[in-house]
């Protein structure tokens, strides 16, 4: 088929009849059997080239949209968003944050509710007191800190903005600590982010094998749900248009996506250098290389006595067929 120069329509210069079918032009007779799909080809490529061109600019349009409207924004900005107030403060529930379990945030909320309801005060304090406002507010700031606390989504979205230690201890501080008093807290503090339950802890010297195995088994397949939301650029709230919002929506991901991969690194360079200090490790190790030594060493024990007792019978049917020759 020769190359359509440009601006004229691949139909009309192979002068077929034609129908509008939608936004397509289909061919109605006379078009070569043998050229049927190439001519059904250059219309597809056609409209998927357009579609992508629309697709660019609208992108590019979006972008120049919210150019101005890019703003880091952190921690304690999400965290006001989310909350005004602090949930677990409120809650009575700040010494265990986000080790508190969901049983936990019941209780108190139980007990507070019924200390700051408003029908509870009405007895004692006259409408629109002072006290009784303070109340109201409380009971309102305390329904908001459950309802926080008791919504799965909500509650990961605070506790990643909560203030966290990354930090990954090296050789240098678990000579100074020790070990186990240097790496097991920090698994505890990371253990926050385990998607799967059951999220073992280091434990301690005495941790049988099996254990030590498990321990390691499940940190080296560690799984965060860890959110990013801090390294948002955009807020969607501020997009003045569909596609405009959908940009913002895709480039925030791109930096969560980028995080998330650090996250993963992090978390693996600390499962890594815990496994070369570990002094169980290093036990095992030995044991195991004590273990295969013995298997080597009984395994040519066994080879040396399979060897000397095939000498043994051949010396012995030797013996044997000289005296038989004698007699």
């Amino acid at each position: 088929l020769p190359a359509c120069p440009p601006g004229v329509d691949i139909l009309s210069m192979l002068s077929l009849p034609t129908t509008s079918c939608g936004d397509a032009a289909v061919v109605c007779g006379g078009l070569s059997p043998l050229l049927e799909p190439t001519l059904v080809l250059l219309l597809t490529a056609t409209q998927q080239v357009e579609a992508e061109d629309d697709e660019d600019a609208a992108d590019a349009g979006a972008a120049s949209a919210a150019a101005s409207k890019r703003r880091a924004r952190g921690k304690a900005d999400l965290r006001m968003e989310l909350g005004k107030n602090d949930p677990y403060a409120l809650l009575e529930l700040d010494h265990l944050r986000w080790r508190a379990t969901a049983d936990d945030v019941r209780k108190s909320y139980r007990r507070l509710v019924l200390l700051h309801h408003p029908d509870k005060k009405a007895a004692t304090a006259e409408e629109g007191a002072p006290d009784a406002e303070e109340d109201d507010e409380m009971f309102k700031a305390i329904s908001d800190a459950f309802e926080l606390l008791s919504t799965p989504k909500k509650r990961r979205e605070f506790d990643s903005l909560d203030e966290f230690d990354d930090t990954v201890p090296t050789a240098d501080d678990a000579a100074a600590g020790g070990f186990f008093g240097t790496f097991g807290p920090v698994f505890e503090r990371n253990s926050r982010w385990s998607e799967r339950g059951g999220c073992p802890l280091l434990g301690g010297e005495d941790a049988p094998d099996e254990t030590v195995a498990a321990f390691y088994n499940f940190w080296f397949d560690f799984q965060s749900w860890r959110d990013f939301a801090d390294a948002d650029e955009f807020d969607p709230n501020d997009a003045g248009f569909r596609e405009e919002k959908r940009w913002m929506e895709r480039q925030n991901e791109k930096l969560r996506l980028k995080r998330r991969r650090e996250e993963k690194a992090r978390v693996l360079n600390l499962v890594e250098v815990s496994y070369s200090l570990d002094p169980r490790v290093h036990a095992m190790q030995l044991r195991e290389k004590e273990a295969r030594a013995n298997a080597k060493a009984e395994r040519n024990r066994q080879k040396a006595a399979a060897r000397n007792a095939e000498a043994e019978a051949k010396q012995a049917a030797a013996e044997r067929a000289e005296a038989e020759a004698e007699a």
